[in-house]
């Protein structure tokens, strides 16, 4: 058996059958799996039994693919993390949702507005990178508990972990909701300070903050662990332009983990950042490492010896994006690890 067990997100796509989720099992045993992340909230639709989401349109048959999952992980050798994406709830270039239960149709005022006053509705594209959609505002108290209550419904589930993604604002420039707005001066009122670009960062990164708790309260109180898909430039990508702090979040306890996206094309430029996220947080203890498989798609030579680099550091996981990414020759690659 190899000495290497990877970690693995495993995208909803994997999940839309019945066949193609034991297929995604067998996978996940051929690569002698740690951990699998299950995408099973995507754009705020589900792929188990819901009553807060309605069912994911990707479906092709109608049932629970987390329960199976679950049912067909029984007696093999990784652990399951339930994935949601938290804030992203649809995709540009799509139909409107088809069902009326979506919060994109019944709560179109929940979605985060710019600094023009444009609507993440109306928009069909985003020249941003790594912005795929609309997302709803953390800024406004009725999201903050939408999405616990999303985690919630989850952690009723015999799995390990809940693991969030997309819990952060879209770009710096969003987060004008007039609904969320309205909760900044509240806020500035609380907390005694005066209306400016510094408190206006501030008071978003309370917002996701306390997202972040509420879900963590919810997600604990039922005995399961909490993680976060992070960014890997701290200072700039993720606090400055995200306003996601997610080594305050680590250090605070509000999350157990952080998997950090270090999906670089170059390895020198991978190693080069998480050596900077362990200067930052003194180690790299309740810090996994998320690795790019996609981008060295062709290059699985040069992706194995950056595997063992990462190794050397010492982070608690090595967690691979994403299964569907994983051929053949790499899965031999990974088993000679």
């Amino acid at each position: 058996m190899s000495g290497f067990r990877p970690e693995v997100w495993v995208p909803s796509k994997e999940l839309v059958s019945r066949e193609s989720l034991s297929r995604m099992i067998e996978k996940l045993d051929g690569i002698n799996a740690f951990r699998a992340y299950i995408q099973v909230v995507n754009r705020a639709d589900s792929y188990y039994s819901s009553n807060m989401l309605p069912p994911a349109e990707e479906l092709v048959q109608d049932f629970d693919a987390l329960q199976m999952t679950i049912e067909k992980a029984c007696g093999r050798e990784f652990k399951i993390s339930a994935w949601m994406n938290v804030n992203l709830v649809w995709g540009f270039g799509k139909q409107r949702p088809l069902s009326e239960k979506h919060v994109l149709n019944r709560r179109p005022e929940w979605i985060t507005v710019d600094e023009s006053g444009n609507s993440m509705l109306e928009c069909s594209s985003s020249n941003l990178e790594e912005v795929f959609g609309p997302y709803i505002d953390p800024g406004i108290p009725d999201v903050r508990e939408f999405t616990a209550q999303i985690a919630s419904e989850i952690s009723n589930y015999d799995v390990e972990e809940v693991h969030l993604d997309f819990i952060r604002y879209p770009f710096k420039s969003f987060g004008y909701n007039p609904l969320a707005l309205a909760e900044y001066r509240k806020w500035l009122n609380r907390e005694e300070l005066i209306e400016s670009k510094d408190t206006f960062v501030r008071f978003r990164i309370y917002s996701i903050t306390r997202q972040v708790s509420m879900i963590s309260e919810v997600v604990r109180a039922k005995g399961k662990k909490l993680s976060c898909a992070v960014y890997d430039d701290y200072s700039e990508r993720a606090v400055s332009e995200r306003l996601q702090p997610w080594i305050e979040w680590l250090k605070s306890g509000l999350i157990d983990s952080a998997v950090v996206m270090a999906y670089g094309k170059e390895p020198d430029e991978v190693i080069t950042r998480i050596e900077k996220i362990r200067s930052l947080h003194g180690s790299l203890k309740d810090i996994k490492i998320g690795l790019g498989a996609f981008n060295y798609t062709g290059r699985w030579d040069e992706f194995a010896e950056l595997i063992k680099r990462v190794q050397k550091l010492r982070p608690d996981e090595i967690t691979l994006f994403a299964l569907g990414s994983v051929d053949e020759e790499l899965r031999k690659k990974l088993r000679a690890l």
